[in-house]
């Protein structure tokens, strides 16, 4: 049973898009019912870095995409300049704002056919959802000829009590994430516990450094080890209230994108 309409989403997005000529759509699948989107946002500086945001793979995790979909909606409006003390058109984006359409009407973790798409990427054409991912990421490689420098995958936890995030990278790429996490504890609980799915947990931080397989080819990896970009999972607790968890979402995005790009945002 739907407990949410897509159609909405999709409204949106289209809607957004008539208001920018600089916000594009890169990749789009053809489903009638379920079209996915990934939009391109392109900075009027050349070089500006590119930010990867991805929501909605679980369908039971709504608040990355509404925050996915608000972010786009902001950097689409002529008169808006921040999103969260943002500047947002000094980057150049790219944004998958709902990535398992069926799962996010039914709020369910799995898609139509009953996988977990966050597991998938090993063989992501194996599913409709993962492999157009996988195309979009490398097209924008290829075609766009830009490097993602920083992707951010929206998730939400049913059975934390407290905001966590899981942080990719190489042993060689300075880590982030205890500033990220310093940021979200002025307005949520921090999930703290020594261990999360097996994982060590550090103040809200778990790091996996490099080629870690212990939790399967999600979307993480795909990106740290084939895109060869940080990545940061953020996970925000469900026991919330939704708007709430937006604003985390925001919060953990522009701190993310301050630590990641000191410099350059004292340039702007």
């Amino acid at each position: 049973m739907k407990v949410r309409d897509y159609a909405d989403v999709v409204d949106r997005i289209l809607s957004a898009l008539g208001k920018s000529e600089r916000l594009s759509v890169w990749h789009k699948t053809s489903s009638p019912s379920h079209p996915l989107y990934c939009l391109h946002y392109a900075a009027k500086v050349a070089d500006a870095p590119t930010i990867y945001v991805s929501a909605g793979i679980h369908g039971n995790e709504p608040a990355g995409v509404e925050c996915a979909v608000r972010l786009i909606e902001k950097i689409a409006d002529a008169t808006h300049q921040n999103f969260f003390r943002l500047p947002l058109k000094e980057f150049n984006w790219l944004i998958s704002p709902c990535d398992n359409p069926y799962g996010y009407e039914r709020d369910t973790r799995e898609n139509a056919i009953g996988y977990d798409l966050n597991r998938m990427f090993g063989t992501p054409n194996r599913c409709p959802e993962t492999a157009f991912i996988s195309e979009s990421l490398l097209q924008t490689q290829t075609y766009l000829k830009d490097t993602i420098q920083l992707a951010l995958d929206l998730h939400e936890d049913t059975d934390s009590h407290g905001f966590y995030l899981w942080e990719r990278r190489s042993s060689t790429c300075p880590p982030i994430g205890n500033a990220v996490v310093k940021q979200i504890e002025e307005i949520c609980a921090i999930n703290r516990e020594s261990m999360i799915e097996d994982h060590r947990n550090e103040n809200g931080v778990i790091t996996l450094l490099d080629t870690v397989t212990t939790k399967g080819w999600t979307r993480g990896r795909y990106l740290a080890e084939e895109i060869q970009t940080r990545c940061l999972i953020l996970e925000t607790p469900t026991l919330l209230d939704l708007e709430t968890r937006i604003e985390v979402h925001k919060a953990a995005i522009q701190a993310s994108i301050k630590h990641t790009f000191t410099n350059y945002i004292k340039l702007i």
